[in-house]
C-alpha cells in the first residue's frame, strides 16, 4: 500500500513514527466502550501486552488511559505499604520523577541519586537493601534511561532486591516491545511501559504488567488515589473487562493493530531492525565528526545522547530547525551532567530512513561550516 499520510522521520524518543496502518485504525465507527466487542478487543490488547514480555498465566496487564508516567504513578502509589519504604535508582530524569512521584504521594523514599549518565554501582544498591532491610518493601529503577539512552541492569537488581525480601518496579517504558525481555524468567514483581514507543502505537494508554501475586497485595492497602488506583483498575477489568474510566476507544484500536504488526515482525526481528539503524546511526555520527555521550558498552541501542558541539557556529535549534523542515525530528538535552541532543533509532524506521538523516545532517554542517571541528580541540 502507498502512504496516504505525510511522513516524518521521528528521532525523538516517543511518541514514534508509526505505520499507515496503525494511523488508519484509528479511523473506526463510534463505539461504546461497554459494548461486547470492544470489551474482547480490550481483552485481547490486555494479554498481547503479557505476551511480548513472556508473562504466561503468571502475570495481567493493567491499562490506564494516560501517558508512560500515569501508569508509573499508578504502580508506585498503589503497592507501597504506609509502614514501608520504597527505594529508588535515579540516574536520569525518569529515575528523578520516580523519586518526585514518591515524595508526593509522602511515601518513605530512600532515594539512590548519582549524576545522569553516570552507572549505578550494584554493591551501593545492596548496601541500601541491606541496611533498610525489613523497611524497603519495594525498589523501583528505569531499565532504558531515555535522557541519556543507558540500560540499566535490571536483571543484577532483581535479583539483588529478592535476596533482601522486597519487590522490584521496573519502568521499562523505552525498553518494552524494542529489546527482549523475560519477565518471567527475570522475576520481576511488575514492569511499567506505554503505546508510544517501541510499540510503535500512538500516545493515550500506559500499563503496569504484574505479578499475580504481587497485586494481590495491593487489596490490603489504603489508597493514595482514586483515578491511579492500580487495585481497583484491575479488578474492574477481571470482572467485566473494561476501564474503569472512559475508554479511548480509537486509540485502543490503534494499539490492538500495533501489537499484531509486533507479532508479525517477532520479538527479534524488531530488535534487529532497530539494532542495524542505531549501527548505522553512530557509524555515520562518528564519520561526521560527533562524539556519543556513553561508552558503547553502556548504551541501550535505542537511543544515543550526541555531546553538543562546542564549535563557535553550532547552534541546537537552528539545526533542528534546518531537519525539522526536511522531515527529520530530533530531540534537546534535558539535563546530563554533559549537554547531549538525543537521536532514537525505534519506530517504523529502518536504515534508509537513518542514511537520509545522516545526508541531510551532513549538508547542514557543510552549509554551516562546520563540518571537521565540531569541538574546537583538534582531536
Amino acid at each position: 500500500m502507498s502512504a496516504v499520510f505525510a511522513r516524518n522521520v521521528l528521532l525523538n524518543p516517543g511518541p514514534v513514527t508509526t505505520s499507515d496502518t496503525v494511523k488508519q485504525a484509528l479511523v473506526v465507527p463510534d463505539t461504546c466502550p461497554r459494548e461486547r466487542e470492544f470489551k474482547a478487543l480490550i481483552a485481547r490488547v490486555a494479554q498481547q501486552l503479557v505476551d511480548v514480555v513472556h508473562g504466561g498465566d503468571r502475570y495481567v496487564a493493567v491499562i490506564f488511559e494516560g501517558s508512560g508516567t500515569a501508569a508509573v504513578e499508578a504502580c508506585i502509589s498503589s503497592v507501597v505499604p504506609q509502614d514501608r519504604a520504597i527505594l529508588v535508582v535515579s540516574n536520569g530524569g525518569y529515575g528523578q520523577r520516580m523519586v518526585e512521584i514518591a515524595q508526593v504521594h509522602q511515601l518513605n523514599v530512600v532515594p539512590y541519586v548519582i549524576p545522569w549518565g553516570d552507572c549505578l554501582d550494584l554493591a551501593t544498591v545492596e548496601s541500601s537493601l541491606q541496611a533498610h532491610r525489613g523497611r524497603i518493601s519495594h525498589l523501583a529503577m528505569v531499565h532504558h534511561e531515555t535522557t541519556t539512552g543507558m540500560l540499566n541492569p535490571i536483571a543484577e537488581c532483581a535479583e539483588l532486591t529478592h535476596r533482601y525480601d522486597a519487590e522490584i518496579i521496573v519502568d521499562a517504558m523505552s525498553s518494552y516491545a524494542g529489546l527482549p525481555i523475560d519477565i518471567s524468567q527475570l522475576e520481576l514483581d511488575y514492569l511499567v511501559a506505554s503505546s508510544s514507543k517501541c510499540l510503535q502505537a500512538v500516545a493515550g494508554l500506559s500499563f503496569v504488567i504484574c505479578r499475580h501475586d504481587s497485586l494481590r497485595q495491593c487489596a490490603k492497602l489504603q489508597p493514595r488515589s482514586y483515578y491511579l488506583n492500580l487495585w481497583a483498575q484491575y479488578c474492574l477489568f477481571e470482572a467485566e473487562s473494561c476501564i474503569r474510566f472512559t475508554a479511548p476507544v480509537q486509540v485502543f484500536h490503534a494499539l490492538d493493530q500495533a501489537l499484531g504488526e509486533w507479532f508479525e515482525e517477532t520479538e527479534q526481528g524488531r530488535y534487529h531492525r532497530y539494532l542495524e539503524n542505531y549501527t548505522e546511526l553512530v557509524a555515520g555520527l562518528q564519520r561526521l565528526g560527533f562524539r556519543s555521550l556513553l561508552p558503547a558498552d553502556q548504551r541501550s541501542k535505542l537511543v544515543t545522547a550526541v555531546i553538543e558541539p562546542t564549535h563557535v557556529g553550532y547552534d541546537y535549534h537552528h539545526m533542528h530547525d534546518y531537519l525539522y523542515e526536511r522531515g527529520f525530528t530530533i530531540y534537546p538535552d534535558k539535563g546530563s551532567v554533559q549537554g547531549a541532543f538525543r537521536l532514537a533509532s525505534f519506530g517504523q524506521i529502518d536504515r534508509s530512513d537513518i542514511r537520509a538523516f545522516l545526508n541531510a545532517l551532513e549538508q547542514y554542517l557543510i552549509e554551516m561550516d562546520l563540518l571537521g571541528d565540531l569541538y574546537n580541540d583538534g582531536d
